[in-house]
């Protein structure tokens, strides 16, 4: 299933659903990331007060404080992970994988509480088989947290091809060069994205005429000139204008 994600460069980038099989390694990492926190935390306890194990769990209101510090960041660990980090828990961030809404916008703080909230009947009230049945055969691999958020989790490499999005990806380098420097101030967010959903368009590829006059029309409005292919330059406006709008 393709997830449409819009990008705050006016480009609109097509994700799939992060498999069966991703989401089960991130979940695994996540709770050996957790497991290394508690035995971190209990070793440099027991380390610093010179007690044993046992004297910690003994009940002594201070290390009972302690231990609360310790935990309840496992508690709300998703949570926490998810609303300020993008979506990604840690496990997530290594799969490259990332929880985003269905129509692929991010999600708000409540739908990420939604989700970690169901956590309890996905996983540990139906010892994960509910969660792994419905990822494995709902439409947009969504366990019962998800349907009820309206979110999903994408594999961040596009298309599946084994490659992340970069800067590369919008024809930017390390040596680029704007040739429209004024493009923010003559051009609206609106006006490039109709541009560049139109010269993407396969029926508008090879439609010299429409390029013709969209490009006219372009330079009307901005004052360009260009002696090149009237395509090149539509997408040489939309590249000048991602540009310097990520140097903002």
């Amino acid at each position: 299933m393709i997830i449409e994600v819009p990008t705050t460069q006016n480009v609109t980038i097509d994700y799939e659903t992060a498999g069966l099989g991703q989401r089960i390694l991130a979940y695994i990492m996540d709770i050996i990331f957790i497991i290394l926190w508690i035995i971190g935390w209990l070793w440099l306890l027991s380390t610093v007060s010179g007690l044993g194990m046992s004297t910690i769990f003994s009940g002594d209101i201070t290390f009972i404080l302690l231990l609360l510090l310790i935990f309840i960041p496992v508690l709300f660990y998703d949570l926490l992970f998810e609303t300020l980090n993008n979506g990604q828990s840690p496990g997530k961030m290594i799969m490259r994988i990332r929880v985003v809404n269905v129509d692929g916008t991010t999600p708000s703080a409540g739908s990420y509480l939604i989700r970690w909230l169901f956590r309890l009947i996905d996983f540990s009230m139906t010892e994960n088989l509910l969660a792994v049945i419905m990822i494995a055969t709902t439409k947009k691999s969504q366990r019962l947290g998800d349907l009820l958020a309206g979110t999903t989790v994408v594999d961040l490499k596009v298309n599946s091809r084994n490659r992340e999005l970069s800067i590369t990806d919008l024809d930017f380098h390390e040596d680029y060069k704007v040739s429209y420097s004024d493009v923010l101030d003559k051009l609206s967010d609106r006006d490039i994205q109709t541009i560049n959903s139109i010269i993407e368009d396969n029926r508008m590829k090879e439609n010299n005429y429409f390029n013709q006059r969209l490009a006219e029309r372009i330079k009307m409005i901005t004052g360009y000139t260009y002696d090149g292919s009237d395509r090149v330059f539509l997408k040489k406006v939309v590249s000048d204008y991602n540009y310097l709008a990520m140097q903002e």
